[in-house]
């Protein structure tokens, strides 16, 4: 099997995602594919989209919104990725309450992603993702603790606590392989491909 050139964009807002996204790309390494990790943040100027055979898209949610730059990449990008075997994964602290009605809230975030970027990926993820009090600003601090309690969640805020499942986050990874799969990677010039990616893109971290 050749190797295959995967793109992964990920909106972290204290760093979860960013996290989940890099485990991501090692995984992919591990199978002998190309992963080219990108922020929404600072997406380089020549990142073509239409280079790749796969994209993951990540976002964080906080306060029931992804973040605005990750919403404005895809909606740019939205025909681009419409054309690729392509997942996506949203980050919040409702996917892990024990409370059904946050969690089918956590599942929503999916959807209203979807509506607000006009595109619908092939495979998607509610994950959890941490309650990083150390990192948040003093008033934030207290509102999410508040929510947390409320919820049965974590409330100690001299430390922060992942919640990821990483077991799920495995299981997305290995249904997004195996959907690759049954796309063969096409051909292209490999010069071009190497001159687009060392521009400015974290490669082979």
């Amino acid at each position: 099997m050749s190797a295959r050139d995967i793109l992964i964009v990920y909106g972290t807002s204290y760093g979860q995602t960013e996290k989940i996204a890099r485990r991501m790309a090692e995984w992919l390494r591990e199978s002998g594919d190309r992963v080219v990790l990108a922020s929404a943040d600072a997406i380089p100027y020549d990142l073509d989209v239409a280079d790749f055979d796969g994209v993951l898209i990540g976002g964080s949610v906080l306060f029931g919104r992804h973040k605005a730059s990750l919403r404005k990449f895809v909606h740019a990008e939205r025909r681009a990725l419409g054309r690729l075997p392509s997942g996506f994964f949203s980050v919040s602290g409702a996917a892990a309450s024990r409370d059904p009605h946050e969690r089918r809230r956590a599942s929503a975030f999916l959807d209203q992603f979807a509506q607000r970027t006009g595109w619908q990926p092939t495979l998607s993820l509610s994950v959890a993702g941490a309650m990083s009090y150390t990192k948040y600003h003093p008033l934030v601090r207290w509102m999410l603790r508040r929510i947390s309690r409320a919820e049965g969640g974590p409330t100690d805020t001299s430390r922060d606590h992942e919640m990821t499942d990483w077991t799920e986050v495995r299981r997305f990874v290995d249904a997004f392989v195996a959907l690759l799969e049954r796309h063969p990677a096409r051909p292209r010039p490999r010069v071009a491909v190497g001159q687009r990616r060392t521009s400015g893109v974290a490669v082979g971290l």
